[in-house]
């Protein structure tokens, strides 16, 4: 929409160099815009405060998500200069701070998925909890308790802020600002469900997440990989296996599934997978 919008400012080389969608958390949305664009920043900006009425700031994504809080560089390029706004998914309210956190609204449809397999009375770990947005969706629909652990002090505070946003919670989420690994290294056995939403790093992990599931526990690892070793079963079920041989646990994938595109032959999966003691 945003391409063909441009037609009367845009020739149709430089629309093939734009992206065909970018992101609206809240009010503020954010595109990337390649340095062939440069010069049309202004143009693009205007146009999408004047088509959606619900955006007043439009950022530019200035790099990749980098870093150990896995944040980018934002640049403002039209509206009113602002990076906090208050983000609704699912019936639950967030504070979210674009250049202080990382945040997706493009996985939506998967935290609702998960919320829907979770059933009352389990415990759960949130690896990477970021704000919390998996943690507050599911305690606003289940009676679990949930351990949101980030090791971003801001994505704490902002997490502890949207719990006060959200009164009305079934379970109960604890925002814990502490490193994923030595975490779950000290709760062995104690988790009916481990969710891993760091696509980049998650397998690093997994060995600790087996260790601190309980026997038949549910983990949802997320992982980046070219589209053909989503293809390849095998490729997982390896990965599994030399997790395995450094755990002396067993575990099962049962579902392999796509989650979106991140690039060219480039996708994000999930794995979710049972464990044995």
């Amino acid at each position: 929409m945003l391409k063909e919008a441009l037609g009367q400012v845009l020739n149709d080389e430089e629309r093939a160099l734009l992206s065909s969608s970018f992101d609206v958390i809240g009010d503020i949305a954010i595109i990337k815009i390649p340095d062939e664009l440069h010069s049309k920043e202004n143009l693009i900006s205007e146009n999408i405060l004047a088509r959606m009425k619900n955006v007043r700031t439009v950022l530019k994504q200035s790099s990749d998500v980098k870093g150990e809080f896995r944040t980018r560089e934002l640049c403002f390029i039209g509206g009113k200069e602002n990076y906090d706004t208050i983000y609704k998914e699912a019936g639950c309210l967030f504070r979210v701070n674009v250049k202080n956190v990382y945040f997706s609204p493009r996985l939506s449809t998967e935290r609702e998925r998960i919320a829907s397999r979770v059933k009352d009375g389990e415990h759960i770990l949130n690896m990477f909890a970021g704000i919390g947005t998996f943690s507050i969706i599911i305690a606003k629909k289940k009676q679990v308790q949930i351990e949101s652990v980030d090791i971003n002090p801001i994505a704490i505070e902002l997490a502890q802020e949207s719990l006060g946003l959200n009164k009305k919670l079934k379970g109960k989420v604890n925002p814990i600002l502490s490193d994923a690994l030595p975490y779950s290294l000290s709760h062995q056995n104690q988790f009916d469900r481990i969710l891993m939403p760091l696509p980049e790093r998650s397998l690093e992990f997994l060995p600790a997440a087996f260790r601190a599931a309980k026997d038949q526990g549910m983990i949802h690892c997320y992982v980046h990989v070219p589209t053909s070793n989503f293809e390849d079963n095998n490729w997982i079920v390896s990965e599994l296996n030399r997790a395995e041989l450094r755990n002396l646990r067993k575990a099962e994938v049962i579902e392999w599934k796509r989650v979106r595109e991140v690039g060219p032959r480039y996708i994000q999966a999930v794995a979710d997978i049972k464990v044995y003691s």
